[in-house]
């Protein structure tokens, strides 16, 4: 009789997440989050197009004063989240050219000030911020709370991308009381597509464990290519950088 029973509940609870999945197809059973940033937006407008239709919630991260940073305000219109990918100094010299705005250590506060505002006026509707390169930047407790005092100004959110694994970026932020987030896993340090994917699949599964991961790719082909390719096994676990960020008492 007792075997019986149990062999009822079993059909029973096989029964009842079969109908779930028909009832509600877009019921999660997941713990975990994932949250997707595209960096170095501004450059490559064949890829903007593509992201721009990618329907899913990921945040885009421009650099200000670049060819088509003015898409900026497309991609807020269609409800993503955008961020100011500030050009910050690198430990690297031979990175640290070509960019009309860009943060030094040797900035004094009224010039990072300028240098953000300027920046925040070529992407008004920016909601956060974070570092393009910056190795030698993250790692300045002075020069980053002036940006944390910036941030806190104008009501923006911080991303520690960890260009570096000394960044006093997401310690700061707490002191400011500036919402943050800290970058998991970039997804393309190789450009290769089996590369990016792995990188997504190993998100999906630490969000099955119960994770909060936050990643960082790039506006490129391969990066997009690979995110729609995985679009049906992310889409259970995407959320908005937003929801995934942390608030500081």
């Amino acid at each position: 009789m007792a075997q019986k029973i149990n062999i009822l509940l079993r059909k029973s609870l096989v029964l009842w997440l079969f109908l779930s999945f028909l009832l509600f197809p877009k019921l999660s059973f997941a713990n975990g989050s994932i949250s997707i940033i595209i960096d170095d937006m501004g450059y490559d407008h064949y890829v903007m197009q593509k992201f721009l239709d990618i329907n899913l919630p990921l945040a885009f991260a421009f650099i200000p004063d670049t060819p088509f940073v003015h898409m900026s305000s497309d991609f807020c219109k269609k409800g993503y989240t955008v961020m100011l990918h500030m050009p910050s100094e690198s430990i690297d010299k031979h990175l640290n050219t070509n960019y009309p705005l860009f943060l030094r250590v040797t900035d004094s506060k009224k010039d990072i000030f300028e240098q953000l505002d300027k920046a925040m006026r070529n992407i008004p509707c920016a909601s956060g911020f974070n570092n393009h390169m910056g190795s030698k930047f993250l790692q300045s407790t002075a020069k980053m709370s002036d940006v944390m005092e910036f941030l806190k100004q104008h009501n923006l959110f911080f991303v520690d991308s960890l260009t570096t694994p000394n960044s006093v970026g997401y310690k700061l932020a707490c002191d400011y009381k500036v919402p943050y987030a800290v970058r998991y896993i970039f997804i393309d340090n190789k450009k290769r597509f089996n590369y990016v994917k792995r990188n997504l699949l190993t998100a999906i599964n630490l969000a099955k464990q119960g994770r909060n991961v936050i990643v960082i790719g790039h506006d490129n082909i391969v990066d997009y290519e690979a995110i729609v390719h995985l679009k049906a096994r992310l889409k259970p676990y995407l959320k908005d950088i937003k929801e995934n960020l942390i608030q500081c008492r």
